[in-house]
């Protein structure tokens, strides 16, 4: 069990509920919730995920806790590529504006842009 929805569902089957049950207690149409369990939408707000612990009785903060750190993840993962985008940009940029740059120079630099991205 690694995902998130994995969890929600073992959880909610553990309990004997219905989607429909807990959509209706958590005020989610079933296909969102049926969406989260199959890995097709990442886990709800905070508020949601609480609504569904204390829906199925989990008094750990298991989902809540597990839900926070996928959106932790999610936003580094995005501020990471935003970095990464905004880098590629700049360097698209650059060679187009050096046409004097010759391959052997251009290499060098991709080369030591690649060395910066492994650090």
């Amino acid at each position: 069990m690694n995902s998130f929805g994995d969890a929600l569902k073992k959880a909610r089957i553990a309990k004997r509920y219905t989607l429909r049950e807990v959509s209706k207690d958590v005020g989610k149409s079933i296909g969102y919730l049926s969406d989260i369990e199959h890995n097709r939408k990442q886990p709800p707000e905070l508020e949601t995920v609480s609504k569904i612990e204390q829906f199925l009785d989990i008094n750990e903060g298991f989902l809540v806790n597990m839900a926070n750190k996928i959106r932790k993840n999610i936003k580094a993962t995005k501020l990471n590529w935003t970095k990464k985008l905004e880098t590629d940009q700049r360097l698209a940029t650059i060679l187009c504006r050096s046409e004097n740059l010759s391959d052997d120079d251009k290499d060098r630099l991709i080369k030591t842009l690649e060395e910066m991205e492994e650090e």
